[in-house]
């Protein structure tokens, strides 16, 4: 049978958010329609669809459209968190560009390349530019034509390693002209955009505590409010589950969901988190400063996407 979909995910899904956020059981809910909770169940597991009457009462009793309950929504725009990954990784370099700028001044140019190892970006394309580069200018090659040939390498990268290309190239131009370090700051803020520079964020900063000091700081978190306890029940899947709702989860979405929930449903997410998106994800829910009805939006999101398993968990 055909299932009706609400942004990719069945409207089971959100009929089960629904419920959760108005704290109904399926009895209650089935009580209030006058129908088995049977039923209510098989909506949820999306193996049979609302009538349009029922569809009616439904947006009633959860205060909400026809056209949202099903997923009819004009212009919607999927929000992303201040960082996204390629942003994130670009910082990161960023921050390698600045540790050889400053090298550079210190020790001289030649000894930028002994620093390679070193670096936490992991790019694959400034670990051969760095000596690349040197490499030509012991040759003698002038710098404008040693640096066209290194934008023809950028040419040739994927194109998801392009943008990194481009500004480790335009960074190790300024470095071997002798840039003031505030311009070279600016130049990668540019490349990254104009939250990473409004925000002035520190990766190098960020990057000083481990991944086991940041789950840490969560451990005795409480909930933000009586309301936001929504998530609880996620503490109970395993690892794999939360992985898959992590992969359909957007940035500001799980940020908010998050900073409103204890913190053992905390853990059981950013565990599951790479350490980059870990570092940005602990970063934005330590600025966020949402509201309530923005924690509860983004909660009922997350249990959309995760109503098969905690159902499945149930029985």
């Amino acid at each position: 049978m055909e299932s009706i979909q609400y942004h990719g995910i069945a409207m089971g899904g959100k009929i089960y958010s629904l419920r959760m956020a108005k704290r109904m059981s399926q009895e209650q809910l089935g009580a209030v329609l006058n129908i088995s909770p049977a039923a209510v169940s098989k909506w949820e597991r999306n193996l049979s669809k609302p009538s349009i009457e029922m569809l009616w009462a439904l947006a009633d009793l959860f205060q909400c459209s026809i056209d949202e309950l099903v997923g009819r929504t004009t212009g919607q725009v999927e929000v992303l968190g201040i960082y996204d990954a390629q942003k994130f990784r670009l910082a990161l370099i960023g921050e390698d560009l600045l540790t050889c700028s400053e090298i550079s001044r210190q020790q001289g140019l030649l000894a930028m390349e002994a620093c390679i190892p070193d670096l936490k970006g992991e790019s694959r394309f400034l670990a051969f530019a760095i000596p690349y580069i040197l490499y030509l200018f012991m040759q003698q090659v002038e710098l404008p034509a040693a640096f066209q040939l290194l934008e023809n390498y950028v040419v040739t990268l994927p194109q998801a390693e392009r943008e990194e290309g481009r500004m480790i190239t335009a960074v190790l131009r300024q470095i071997f002209a002798g840039e003031a370090p505030e311009m070279i700051q600016e130049l990668i803020s540019s490349f990254i955009g104009i939250d990473y520079r409004e925000r002035k964020t520190n990766m190098s900063e960020l990057l000083k505590y481990t991944r086991q000091e940041i789950l840490d700081h969560y451990r005795d978190k409480k909930i933000y409010s009586e309301h936001t306890d929504l998530l609880e029940a996620f503490a109970q899947i395993g690892d794999f589950e939360i992985q898959l709702i992590l992969r359909d989860s957007d940035n500001a979405t799980l940020t908010a969901a998050l900073t409103g929930a204890s913190g053992r449903v905390v853990q059981a997410f950013l565990k599951n988190l790479s350490d980059r998106m870990l570092y940005f994800i602990h970063e934005d829910m330590k600025q966020w400063n949402g509201t309530e009805e923005e924690i509860l939006t983004a909660q009922e999101k997350l249990l959309e996407l995760g109503n098969y398993y905690l159902q499945k968990s149930e029985n």
